[in-house]
């Protein structure tokens, strides 16, 4: 149900259903994050309309610590290079943040 395209040199690393916001929009769907990217796939109203949201790691500037209903400790933002911000709740929220600074750390020595 959620497929996106895979590059010969990527595969995936952490998979979750998730739900994401952004620029006023709201989705459900599920989060991938591969070796070189995080993406998001879900579906507008029907299955026939998909949307599809991706970010290669290395446009990541930070990842901010969100919760839902100001108490629920179940979501975080990502911030990209031209300053969009895409926020994503899932469970396992620090177990996230985890896999994808790890994955940063294998790209350019850095976490966020």
């Amino acid at each position: 149900m959620y497929s996106f395209p895979i590059q010969e040199t990527e595969w995936i690393v952490k998979k979750g259903h998730a739900s994401l916001s952004v620029e006023g929009n709201a989705f459900s769907g599920a989060l991938y994050l591969t070796n070189e990217r995080l993406v998001f796939i879900g579906y507008l109203l029907s299955l026939n309309r998909k949307y599809m949201e991706e970010v290669p790691l290395e446009h990541i500037t930070e990842l901010k610590l969100e919760k839902t209903f100001f108490i629920i400790p179940n979501a975080f933002s990502v911030v990209t290079i031209r300053d969009r911000i895409l926020k994503i709740i899932i469970s396992k929220r620090d177990e996230w943040i985890n896999a994808i600074n790890k994955q940063l750390t294998q790209i350019d020595g850095s976490t966020l």
